[in-house]
Order: structure tokens, then sequence, then C-alpha cells
């Protein structure tokens, strides 16, 4: 028995008559005999009186009608619904990102899913990279911006853009000519994020690995603090230029590029790969990669090694 059968079987009844019935579904009546035919045998009854002067539902076919008109209704209005969903996505979703990456990302993701898809309640988290995969992971957040992901089983990983990591600076610091070394920057008053932070992983490896050492003078675990920390003169600090866009623009700020590969990191977009996600979280993923599509141009955030994929770390 499928909907095809049952919308046959209750055009027939409601006709009286099978070869009205097939006219009206556009289908050759020996064609709506057999699937009437195919039904009684697969239920195991009689359905259908039959006579010359048409066909009259059994108790067994009156019953099945009064089912069928229902079933049929429910798959109309299912199907409607989906059409709906399709064209005006509903329902919540979450969107997990570091808060370096939200500074730039967060409200042009909001306006944009609220003045295309009103129906979508977006719910914004910020938490470091080191706890975005397991957010994923534990159904927290449906999609998330990782900084350098690591593929893991169940995370579905597809890379953004690579951004470069500045030394940020206030404005009458004073800088070498060019990018700064890795031995002039060990030099400085360092102020960096607090581990576990991608960040601060690529700094002290950057370090390790060239034998040096440096006084990290203070640590602060979100984006706000490190630049009020750079901004009283407490010391200078490493981040991406979309975690200090707007500082930059107003002159509290500058940035110097730093020479090492270490300096440069992947941002990627991750979610659950063995969920089917939702035509709402299909629509709000669709909408961070055109972003960063836009975003990513910009020369103070991205190199011509945009299309590379960062050093990864040991």
């Amino acid at each position: 028995m499928d909907l095809r059968q049952l919308r046959y079987f209750v055009k027939v009844v409601e006709c009286g008559n099978v070869t009205h019935a097939s006219e009206l579904l556009h289908i050759a009546q020996p064609a709506v005999s057999q699937q009437m035919r195919n039904l009684e045998r697969d239920l195991g009854m009689q359905l259908l009186e039959r006579s010359v002067h048409g066909v009259a539902p059994t108790a067994a076919g009156r019953t099945l009608y009064r089912h069928a008109t229902e079933l049929l209704r429910q798959a109309d209005g299912t199907r409607e619904l989906l059409r709906q969903d399709a064209e005006l996505p509903q329902g919540k979703v979450s969107v997990g990102m570091p808060s370096s990456t939200a500074r730039v990302l967060a409200m042009p993701l909001a306006r944009l899913v609220r003045y295309r898809y009103p129906g979508i309640v977006l719910e914004l988290i910020e938490a470091p990279s080191a706890d975005l995969g397991g957010l994923i992971g534990d159904g927290r957040v449906e999609i998330a911006v990782v900084a350098d992901a690591v593929e893991t089983r169940g995370v579905a990983v597809q890379r953004l853009v690579t951004e470069v990591l500045h030394l940020i600076a206030w404005p009458d610091f004073a800088l070498p000519a060019g990018p700064v070394k890795l031995a002039q920057l060990a030099r400085m008053p360092l102020i960096l994020p607090s581990a576990p932070n991608s960040i601060r992983s690529r700094v002290d490896w950057a370090l390790r690995e060239a034998g040096l050492s440096c006084e990290v003078l203070f640590e602060a675990s979100s984006t706000a603090l490190l630049f009020a920390a750079v901004i009283a003169r407490l010391g200078v600090t490493i981040l991406p230029w979309s975690a200090a866009h707007v500082e930059l623009d107003e002159r509290k700020l500058k940035l110097a590029q730093v020479d090492h590969p270490l300096f440069l990191r992947d941002l990627s977009l991750c979610w659950h790969d063995t969920e089917l996600l939702s035509n709402a979280v299909q629509k709000v993923k669709a909408i961070i990669v055109e972003l960063f599509d836009v975003l990513g141009q910009r020369p103070e955030w991205t190199t011509e090694m945009r299309s590379k994929p960062a050093k990864k770390l040991k």
C-alpha cells in the first residue's frame, strides 16, 4: 500500500466509477483497475463491490476511505510545509566562533540572516577554538568557525581562509622597519592569550623552535582584555586583523607583520558530518561562506598565501 494507490482508491470511491476516476486522474482505466486489485490483494480483503452500475466501498473499504483521506491530507500538508521551509526556513541555528573572528563576522552574519531568512533564530556562541570541536560533537552548536581545525571522526571541515597573525601595538610604540623578526619579537613586552589557544600555541612553538625565550607580562582569556592591556601600554600582543579592525580604523592601535611562517592560521567551517543538516542550517552555512569570500579579500586579513593552508603545528 502506498500513497499513489490510496489516492487512486479515494478517487474511485468518490466517483463510484473506475472509468470516471481514471479520466480525472489522467490514468488509463486498466491501470487504475489493476492498482485496485493490487491493493485488495495486499490487504487480503475486498474493498469494492463491483456491478454494472459502478463500484461501491465495502465495510472495509469505507474504513480505509476514512483513513486514506486523512493520510493524504497529512501528506499534502507535509509537502507544503517542506516547500515553504525550502523558501522560508524556520528554526534555531547555533553558530560557534572564536572571539577574534566574532568581531568581524558576528554582526554581518546576524544582519544577513535576519534580512534573508527572518524565520531563522540565530544563536551566536563565542568559545576558544579548542572547545568548539567538542561543542559540535555534543550537539551544542550545529556549525562553527574554528581556527586550526583538526579533522576528526564525525566532524566535517571546510577551509575558509588563511589569516595573518599580526603584532598589535599602541600607536607610538617603536617598531622596526619592515616585518618584525622573531628575535625582535622575543625582546618585546608581550601580552598573550591564555592557553589553550591556537594563537598562543603558534607563538610558543615559533619561539621554542628558534631557541628563543620571552617574558609574557600579562595573559588574558578574551580579546577585549588583550586590547585593553595594549591600549593601556602594558605590552603588545599577537592577533589577526579581524580581531582588531575597529581599533585599527579608529587609530587606537597599529599592526605589523611578523616574519615567520607560523604566524598564519587557517579558519575552517566545521559541522557534524553524521547528521542531516536542516534547511535552516544549510542557509546559514552558505551565508558564512559568502561572507568569508567577501571579507577574505581584505589585504590586512590575508595575503597572497590565502590559497595555501597555514603551516601545521608539529
